[in-house]
């Protein structure tokens, strides 16, 4: 029988004497090879509670057995001939005869009898045996069970639920601000995945000492940093003058956006606004202030409060990062005073 290459690479991969690191496509072949390297263990005298196949889920490890039951039962039923064939193509390398052909119509038998089964199991069931055969160690309860997903995320929903209607300001409250997932079970895991991020609260202090900001800066400090009284006033008078130019210029669009800021004075809440009006977001200058170029010449020249525009302009790109990290603080706290309490 002459045999492809693919065929003579998954002989040796299914070799029992040799550690393998199998990687393949769907549908190439790895499921085989190793049934075929457990059927050649049983052929070499391994006895089948001997052996032990992990896989990841459960639906792979049925899948698993029913192959290997399934071919060590068909070889109870073929003919010396037939039988010794299939023997060669799995790659034994020693010469056959009668003993291997007795032994391979008892391994279905041997197999089915094996003491505790033959072991092909998930990787989280052969852990779990682990843990019930050593709970003083591993210092768990005997009698625990695993969790499936879905008592899990009602556990999860549970605890959020508890959070909530608890007294007061919630620290889900916080998160209900902030978060914008459309998956709040994804967040509730991921949080439990990272919980040991989470053993040490370093506090509010902390947090906005590591972003670079002074000990209870907030709103008004911002506030402070990038408005003078008469701003509102300034941005009103541009406005309108934009408002009045051609409706697919640019200095039209910006007009277009300023329409946001409700006033009766500046915010931080506007912030956003005036960056995507003043700054630049790509080009050489990212983040920088369009000193010169915004609004056009023409309409530079029609206005009379441009000095103070363009004053304000460079307030907000000197407050663009302040912005940022006070809203990367509060996030963080936020989580921080969530996930200690989750």
């Amino acid at each position: 029988m002459k045999l492809s290459d693919a065929s003579l690479r998954q002989i040796e991969a299914a070799h029992p004497g040799r550690s393998t690191w199998l990687a393949a496509n769907a549908g190439s072949g790895k499921t085989r090879v190793l049934t075929d390297r457990v059927a050649r263990l049983l052929l070499d005298g391994v006895m089948p509670q001997n052996i032990l196949c992990l896989t990841y889920t459960k639906a792979a490890a049925s899948e698993m057995q029913n192959r290997l039951f399934k071919r060590l039962g068909r070889w109870t039923m073929l003919d010396d001939v037939t039988l010794l064939d299939e023997l060669a193509a799995l790659g034994v390398e020693r010469d056959l005869g009668p003993d291997d052909i007795d032994r391979a119509r008892t391994l279905f038998a041997r197999a089915v009898e094996a003491p505790g089964g033959l072991k092909i199991q998930t990787i989280h069931s052969f852990c779990a045996a682990i843990l019930r055969r050593f709970p003083l160690e591993a210092r768990v309860n005997p009698q625990f069970v695993e969790i499936d997903e879905r008592a899990q995320n009602l556990l999860l929903d549970e605890v959020v639920e508890a959070i909530a209607d608890g007294q007061g300001q919630s620290s889900f409250d916080g998160i209900a601000e902030h978060f914008t997932g459309p998956d709040l079970q994804k967040f509730l895991h991921a949080i439990l995945n990272l919980d040991h991020h989470f053993d040490s609260h370093p506090g509010a202090d902390g947090i906005w000492k590591a972003l670079g900001l002074p000990a209870g800066y907030d709103d008004a400090s911002l506030a402070q940093e990038c408005f003078l009284p008469d701003d509102f006033q300034h941005i009103e008078e541009l406005k309108a003058l934009l408002m009045t130019k051609d409706e697919n210029s640019n200095d039209f669009k910006a007009g277009l956006r300023l329409q946001a800021i409700p006033g009766p004075e500046l915010t931080t809440a506007d912030l956003p606004t005036l960056e995507s009006v003043f700054l630049n977001k790509t080009g050489k200058a990212p983040g920088l202030a369009k000193i010169g170029s915004f609004p056009t010449k023409a309409t530079r020249a029609e206005l009379p409060g441009m000095a103070q525009v363009e004053a304000l302009m460079l307030r907000v790109e000197a407050g663009r990062q302040s912005r940022l990290s006070l809203k990367v603080a509060r996030r963080s706290l936020a989580l921080y005073d969530f996930a200690a309490e989750f």
